[in-house]
This record gives structure tokens, C-alpha cells and sequence, in this order.
């Protein structure tokens, strides 16, 4: 379970996004005008999707746009999964 780092080239075209029982991910590349890309990644608790959440609610990471920071983002979200289990709450969500 968990994330995978197998998806390596879709990161240069688009946003990943994916849901791990009850914590939703979405993993982003950004490229400042100057200076090196990097990997942006946010974690928040289900079931929205990332722009109908309160910005509160997210928790960001950012890594360089490599091998090895690809690997840091997947680390990153899988231990928030398992580090703050209280956020992600398996049962069912009132919307309103």
C-alpha cells in the first residue's frame, strides 16, 4: 500500500493525484521563471478534492524535480498516512 514512485514521466506533463484511505494527495511540478523545477505535494483529508478544501486543511512538502526528490515526495505522503492517522478518519463525512 502507500504511494508508488514507479510514476515517473507523468509528473512532467500533469498533476498526480490519489486517495489512500481517506487522505486524498495530489503531487504537482512547478517551474519558477528562475531557478530549478520542483515537486509540490499536498496532502488533506477526503472526501473533497483539492480546490473545494479549506486551505487549512492541507499540509504542503516540496522537493527538488529528480530522481531522488520524486522518492522524498512518496516518502513524505506515506508517512503522513501512517503519522497523523487520526486525520483521515474511515467513515463517512457529513458535507455540510
Amino acid at each position: 500500500q502507500g504511494v508508488s514512485s514507479a510514476a515517473s514521466d507523468v509528473y512532467k506533463r500533469q498533476s498526480y493525484t490519489g486517495w489512500i484511505n481517506g487522505m486524498r494527495f495530489l503531487i504537482r511540478r512547478e517551474a519558477p521563471e528562475e531557478g530549478d523545477a520542483f515537486f509540490h505535494a499536498w496532502v488533506w483529508p477526503g472526501p473533497l478534492i483539492f480546490s473545494l478544501t479549506d486551505d487549512s486543511l492541507k499540509t504542503d512538502f516540496t522537493a527538488p524535480f529528480t530522481n531522488e526528490g520524486k522518492q522524498q515526495v512518496v516518502d513524505w505522503i506515506n508517512a503522513q498516512y501512517e503519522d497523523h492517522p487520526e486525520k483521515w478518519s474511515h467513515e463517512k463525512k457529513n458535507l455540510y
